[in-house]
């Protein structure tokens, strides 16, 4: 999102085209060629992208308000950081990690959790939103069990499941050894008094 579809500086298509390759990258030799592009866009146009506007020689950008300096280029240099750190902390092609193709090939995006597991889970919870959190995760993972090969639910029913415990008992301000600032009944005697009233004629 830091780059457009159509970027002005020579240095921003060239950044472009090289994220767009990104979706071409199916083995580790074509992932260690990408990072090694990476590296050379940057030898070519760090200077660029190390430039700095001060806020008295452009007074007039909303940034100067607030900032006595910031990067010229800022979002092109933010997108370069981003795939940067994406790549060296092993996590831009994580789908060509050893670890995790040792049992077979691994989907490089998660369209299919996004478009088939997920949504589902995301309305079970917005259906239920009132729910604690331990019970969320529950629902979470009732739903999942119910997507396995053969769920079998019943098989999660044991003996006490069929005896219920009774509701415990609530105790009252007396039980517990509080004092009762507030009555629970109404006094008829506290409306009803044997002394007559003044000026009436009983």
């Amino acid at each position: 999102t830091d780059l457009t579809l159509k970027p002005r500086l020579q240095a921003g298509k060239e950044l472009k085209r090289l994220s767009d390759q990104l979706t071409r990258v199916h083995t580790i030799e074509e992932a260690v060629r990408w990072g090694e592009a990476l590296n050379a866009w940057h030898e070519r146009w760090e200077t660029l992208i190390d430039e700095r506007t001060m806020a008295k020689d452009d007074p007039a950008n909303p940034k100067a308000g607030h900032q006595s300096w910031w990067w010229t280029h800022q979002e092109l240099r933010r997108c370069y950081r981003r795939l940067e750190h994406l790549f060296q902390d092993r996590q831009l092609f994580a789908f060509l990690e050893p670890e995790l193709t040792a049992g077979g090939p691994v989907e490089r995006t998660t369209n299919r959790l996004e478009g088939g597991v997920n949504p589902p889970i995301k309305r079970t919870l917005l259906q239920h939103h009132g729910l604690p959190e331990s019970h969320m995760r529950r629902a979470c993972e009732w739903h999942c069990y119910m997507k396995t090969d053969n769920p079998d639910p019943a098989s999660l029913i044991r003996d006490e499941h069929h005896q219920p415990q009774p509701a415990p008992k609530r105790e009252t301000r007396q039980e517990q050894d509080e004092p009762e600032h507030y009555g629970t009944a109404i006094n008829w005697n506290e409306f009803h008094t044997p002394v007559r009233y003044p000026n009436t004629t009983l």
